[in-house]
C-alpha cells in the first residue's frame, strides 16, 4: 500500500513537474512572440507612417509641379499678349533675312530754278503739269533686313517731254523739251531701339504694338538731270536749228533717322528724314529729305497699302561762267504705294 502510494506520489510529482516545465516553456515563446509581434507591429506602424509621409510628400510635389505647369502656361499665354518691353521681334518678323518691296507713285510738283550759264529758268510745275507731259515713270522701294541691319534702295526715273510753237508775222518758233531725271537713295542702317508705348503692349510673331522702333542709317543719294531742248526757227531767210543740252550728275552723302510707330497690329506710321550734301566738291550744298507714310497691313502675305507725303530739297551748283550749272529745287507732293513683305 505504501509502495503504491509512494509510486503514485512520484508519478504525480513527475506529472506536476512536467506540466510546470511545459507551462514555463510554452509561456516564454508566447511572451516572446507577443513581444516580437509588438516590435514588428511597431516597425510596420513606423514604416506605414513613413510611407504615408512619403505619399504626402509625393502628393505635395505633384501639386507643386502641377501648379508650376499651370503658372507657366498662364505666363506663356500672358507673355504672348503682354511681352516684356525689351521683347525683340524685328519689324518685319523673326526670321534673320526678310524683305519688303513696294511700288509707289509720287505726285510730285517742282518749284525752283535750274539751267546752265545764262539759260537759267524758273520752274513752277504742278503734278498736273508733270503728269500731262510724263512719258515714263518708275518708282520703287526695296528694303532688305538681316537681323537688325537694314539695306534699302529707292530708285525713281522720270522722262517728260513737251512741244511748243509760236508763230509771228514773218517767223515761227518751235521747241521740243525733253527732261530725264534719275534719283536713287541707297543706304544701310541699324535698328537701335524698340520701345513699348504703354503698359498693355501686345504681340504676335510679327511685331508688338503699340510700340515705336528707331532706325539710324547712312548712305548716299544719286541724282542725274538730262535736259535737251531742240529749237527750230523759221524765217524768210531760211531755217535755223539749235540744240541745247544740259547734262549733270552728282552724289550726296546722307545720314538720317526713321521712326516706325505701330499703333495697332495693322496700322503703322513711318517717318523718315535725312540730310546730306555737306558742300563737298561733288555734292550739293544742302540735300534734305522728309517722308511720312501711313500704312495698313492686310492679312494676306504682308500686303501693305500706304499713303503719305514727301518733301525733297536740293541746292546744287557746279562750274562757272557759261558752264555753271544750277539746280535749286523743291520737289513736294503726296504719294501712294503698295508693298509686300516676305
Amino acid at each position: 500500500m505504501t509502495y503504491y502510494k509512494s509510486h503514485w506520489n512520484v508519478r504525480l510529482s513527475i506529472i506536476s513537474i512536467t506540466v510546470l516545465f511545459f507551462s514555463l516553456v510554452l509561456s516564454y515563446p508566447i511572451t516572446a512572440f507577443g513581444d516580437s509581434s509588438i516590435t514588428k507591429n511597431g516597425y510596420f506602424s513606423e514604416n506605414f507612417q513613413h510611407l504615408s509621409q512619403n505619399n504626402e510628400d509625393i502628393n505635395s510635389t505633384i501639386d507643386t509641379l502641377y501648379a508650376q505647369v499651370v503658372e507657366e502656361e498662364i505666363y506663356t499665354d500672358s507673355n504672348s499678349l503682354n511681352p516684356d518691353p525689351d521683347y525683340k521681334t524685328g519689324y518685319y518678323g523673326t526670321k534673320d533675312w526678310q524683305s519688303f518691296v513696294a511700288i509707289y507713285l509720287w505726285f510730285v510738283g517742282m518749284n525752283g530754278e535750274t539751267g546752265e550759264g545764262r539759260a537759267v529758268a524758273d520752274v513752277d510745275m504742278s503734278f498736273g503739269d508733270i503728269w500731262d507731259n510724263l512719258d515714263v515713270g518708275v518708282q520703287a522701294h526695296f528694303e532688305f533686313w538681316w537681323k537688325k541691319w537694314i539695306f534699302f534702295l529707292d530708285p525713281i526715273f522720270m522722262k517728260l517731254s513737251s512741244n511748243n510753237s509760236q508763230t509771228r508775222v514773218i517767223s515761227s518758233l518751235k521747241s521740243k523739251l525733253e527732261v530725264k531725271m534719275f534719283l536713287m537713295d541707297l543706304a544701310m542702317g541699324y535698328r537701335v531701339a524698340e520701345l513699348a508705348l504703354g503698359s498693355s503692349t501686345k504681340s504676335n510673331n510679327f511685331k508688338s504694338w503699340p510700340s515705336v522702333s528707331i532706325d539710324v542709317y547712312g548712305g548716299g543719294r544719286i541724282l542725274s538731270v538730262d535736259n535737251t531742248i531742240n529749237l527750230t526757227i523759221e524765217t524768210p531767210l531760211g531755217t535755223n536749228k539749235q540744240r541745247i543740252k544740259i547734262d549733270e550728275a552728282w552724289f550726296d552723302f546722307i545720314v538720317g533717322t526713321r521712326f516706325i510707330f505701330d499703333f495697332t497690329e495693322n496700322v503703322l506710321l513711318s517717318i523718315k528724314s535725312d540730310i546730306g550734301g555737306f558742300g563737298l566738291g561733288f555734292s550739293s550744298d544742302i540735300d534734305w529729305n522728309f517722308v511720312a507714310n501711313v500704312g495698313y497691313q492686310l492679312p494676306w502675305w504682308g500686303v501693305t497699302p500706304y499713303i503719305g507725303y514727301r518733301v525733297l530739297y536740293i541746292d546744287y551748283a557746279d562750274g562757272s561762267g557759261d558752264n555753271r550749272f544750277v539746280y535749286k529745287m523743291w520737289q513736294t507732293g503726296p504719294q501712294i504705294g503698295l508693298g509686300v513683305r516676305f
